[in-house]
């Protein structure tokens, strides 16, 4: 595999990164997809970072800038991996860890000191990834939802 450049997004590419996008998140409605990372690439505190080889996209991370708590930090503001994803060709390559460190090194020049991220609890490849990274699971969280009846 030839090399991988790392470099940041640009407004040309929204085709590209959606594709991946709705790729990565199966389970939701394109137009969500869609318009949650319009409004995601609108925010300051949010960077997006894509892996080229020869000026072909093969993945791309986005991070954050968390002041919010986030669950097992104990500094404020964290660093915070929203998403990555690489395309199937590009996998077993090193180029999500490649990704990584980008993102990671973008949070700790805004000032952070962690990294937090989450993954769905029967996403074991994805609790694979962030375990060769380095991060150390933190809690399991159960959501629940009940429906109000109208009196």
């Amino acid at each position: 595999m030839s090399k991988i450049h790392v470099t940041e997004y640009k407004e040309t590419e929204f085709q590209e990164l959606l594709k991946m996008a709705l790729d990565l998140f199966k389970d939701y409605p394109p137009s969500v997809i869609e318009s949650d990372l319009i409004a995601v690439l609108k925010k300051p505190n949010y960077a997006t970072f894509f892996a080229k080889q020869s000026g072909d996209i093969l993945g791309f991370v986005t991070v954050s800038i968390r002041s919010d708590y986030v669950e097992g930090s104990t500094t404020s503001p964290v660093g915070y991996l929203e998403s990555i994803y690489v395309k199937p060709e590009g996998r077993k390559h090193g180029i999500a860890r490649q990704l990584y460190e980008i993102a990671e090194s973008w949070a700790a020049q805004k000032g952070c000191s962690e990294m937090g991220s989450d993954t769905w609890e029967w996403n074991l490849e994805a609790q694979n990834f962030h375990t060769k990274l380095g991060f150390k699971k933190e809690d399991i969280l159960v959501h629940y939802i009940k429906p109000i009846h109208k009196k």
